[in-house]
This record gives C-alpha cells, sequence and structure tokens, in this order.
C-alpha cells in the first residue's frame, strides 16, 4: 500500500449511484483534486488496499455493507483511521447526522449537492489532513534527530566510562589482575539473568544491562587517589589506614561527578555512580559510605557487591591469598542477609558456575 502525493490530494467517492459518482468527481477534478470512484464498500476497500486517499467522500446506503459499517472498518484500523471520512447522503435526518459523527465521521454533506458547499467542506478537511500529515512528519524527523543525538550522548557516556575504566586499570595502585574485566562480565551477567526471575521479569532495560557491565569496571576508580603504601601493605591496616581506604567510594563518585556533573538526569551515568558509591553497601546496614540497608541499596550496587566479593574472594591479593570456589561459596553464603541482598544471592548460585574467573 502506497501513499498519494501530497501535492495532488486524491478523494476517494463511494457511492452506488453512477450519477453522483460522475457529479462529484467532476466537482473533485475543478477543485484541482484527483477523484477516485467506488460503487461498493468491497469496491472501496480493494482501492485502498492499493492506495491510501486523502479524504473518502462516503454515501449511507450502498449494496453490500452500508456506509456506516465502512466507516467503522476504516476507524478500527490504524492504517485507515487518520483518513477523514465525509457522509454524503439524502438521509440528512439529525438521527444519521449524529451516528455518522458517533462512529468517526469529520463531516456531513446534504444531497442535493451544492458545489459551493462540497468545495468548502472538502477543501478544508483536506487541508486539515495534509496539515496533520506535515506535523507527524516534522514530528517523525524531530523524533530521529532527537534518537540520533541519544545514541551520540550514550556513546559518548560509554568513551568517557571506557577511558576511565583505562585509568584503574593502568593504576600502579590496584595490582588485581582480571578483577575489573571478572566483574564486569559477572555484573553483566547477573543483570541479564534476573530478567528471567519472577522479581524482575522484564524490569531490566538493555541499557541497564549496558550500563552496569561499564560501571562495574570503574567501580574502584576512586582508588587511584589513596596512597600506593597504603594499598599494598601486605600486612592488615590500621583503623586509620582502613578508614583512609573506605574513602574511594565517595573519592570515586566525586570523580565521575567532575566528569560528568549533569549524570543525575542520566540514567546510565547514573547506574554508574550508584555502583561507585554504594559498593560497599551491606543488606544490613553496616556497609559504608551511607549506611544504607536492604532495598535502600540501588540495584546495581547490591550486584556490584555480590560480584565484586565473590571475585575478591578467588584472586589474591598483596594481604591474602586466593581461596578455592568451595570455600568462597560457603563465604557467600555466609554473608546472606548480612552483605548480600538474599533474593539476588539466590540468582547468583543458580549461575555462578557461568561467572568468569581467574
Amino acid at each position: 500500500m502506497e501513499l498519494f502525493e501530497d501535492d495532488v490530494p486524491v478523494v476517494l467517492i463511494v457511492d452506488d449511484s453512477d450519477i453522483n459518482v460522475g457529479l462529484l468527481k467532476g466537482m473533485i477534478h475543478r477543485m484541482g483534486y484527483l477523484g477516485k470512484t467506488a460503487t461498493s464498500a468491497k469496491e472501496a476497500i480493494e482501492l485502498i488496499r492499493e492506495e491510501l486517499p486523502q479524504l473518502i467522500l462516503l454515501d449511507i446506503v450502498m449494496p453490500d455493507i452500508d456506509g456506516y459499517q465502512m466507516c467503522e472498518m476504516l476507524k478500527a484500523n490504524p492504517l485507515t483511521r487518520p483518513i477523514p471520512v465525509i457522509f454524503v447522503s439524502a438521509a440528512a435526518d439529525k438521527a444519521n447526522k449524529k451516528k455518522a459523527f458517533e462512529i468517526g465521521a469529520v463531516d456531513f454533506i446534504n444531497k442535493p449537492l451544492d458545489y459551493s458547499e462540497v468545495l468548502m467542506r472538502v477543501s478544508t478537511h483536506v487541508k486539515m489532513y495534509q496539515m496533520q500529515r506535515q506535523l507527524e512528519e516534522n514530528n517523525r524527523r524531530l523524533n530521529k534527530v532527537v534518537s540520533e543525538q541519544a545514541h551520540k550522548f550514550e556513546e559518548e557516556q560509554k568513551r568517557l566510562l571506557k577511558a576511565i575504566a583505562k585509568m584503574t586499570e593502568s593504576s600502579q595502585y590496584i595490582g588485581m589482575g582480571n578483577h575489573l574485566d571478572n566483574v564486569s562480565v559477572n555484573a553483566r551477567l547477573m543483570a541479564q539473568a534476573l530478567n528471567f526471575t519472577d522479581e524482575y521479569e522484564n524490569k531490566i532495560s538493555n541499557s541497564f544491562v549496558e550500563a552496569i557491565e561499564m560501571a562495574a569496571a570503574v567501580h574502584d576508580i576512586g582508588k587511584i587517589t589513596i596512597s600506593e603504601k597504603i594499598l599494598n601493605k601486605p600486612s592488615a591496616l590500621t583503623q586509620e589506614e582502613q578508614d583512609i581506604v573506605n574513602t574511594h567510594t565517595m573519592r570515586g563518585d566525586e570523580i565521575l561527578k567532575v566528569a560528568y556533573p549533569d549524570m543525575e538526569t542520566n540514567g546510565f551515568m547514573k547506574v554508574a555512580s550508584e555502583v561507585i558509591r554504594s559498593h560497599h553497601e551491606n543488606w544490613d546496614g553496616t556497609g559504608y559510605p551511607d549506611a544504607l540497608c536492604g532495598e535502600d541499596i540501588p540495584l546495581s550496587a547490591r550486584i556490584m557487591r555480590i560480584v565484586d566479593c565473590y571475585d575478591c574472594m578467588l584472586g589474591e591479593r598483596c594481604y591474602k591469598k586466593p581461596v578455592s570456589r568451595e570455600e568462597a561459596l560457603l563465604e557467600m553464603e555466609a554473608g546472606r542477609g548480612k552483605k548480600f541482598d538474599p533474593y539476588l544471592l539466590d540468582v547468583f548460585f543458580k549461575i555462578e558456575k557461568q561467572f568468569k574467573k581467574g
């Protein structure tokens, strides 16, 4: 099905009287429009399937289905619903006019026909239809531009996070092997898996999945502000040293906000901020920096808490040896309802074998 050219408006005339059809077609051509004709609803529908008119002049009484039924069919179809329908009939009593407008007609022309009346009503509704189509086209183009700009905007954010992730990777203060790669992959797996659970089914968007994957790679960016001497200390930290390390969540969040001050209005960067600031919050409220608890902790940070802790247990650090997978799983279970969201932990146990390790 194709649209007629806007510069030559097409009017479809549907009437079972050859005389009325000829008369209306002549009037339509005098207006500078192109008239198409059908003597039954069936014939009219076939013409509409081939080409969409910009206006339909419709008689009420016809041999197969009447004009009311045809109008209802047109208004029930999203493709033909916008086409204005004008009833043209000698049955111009109040009840017929009321019914015509109730089922979606835009106007009613009485027979016998008066050219000046037909000209006024037809030209008015053709112009209104053209204006509506032009408005829709302008909106479509605007939406396309907005969508393209939004895509570019998102790509810019991704590049920014990747650049920050590279800073974290190359930092001499964070000797964590494949930790950043691991948690990025595993955070994505967790987010995707949640979409198949009763609690989060169809609530996890693709943009959230992409955002948490990128955010996981920069979750410890604040550690570049912490002394290498403290981060690489092989023995237990003093309370003062631990307090300094704990500031990496807030410092990381500050770095991101300096780089991207309008993050609160953007979901992608907001996820990154949540992960950076809140990945050390505990389900029971004993974490830092804000002592959040339960579902007050952002979902992204609750996911990150699980994947980060698990990978840290399996990896070697300057202050600890790696533990076995079995030991790590026992430790994860011990943190149920304390460090970890119990519901998310159940999901973790179901997909843990798919996690990237090593």
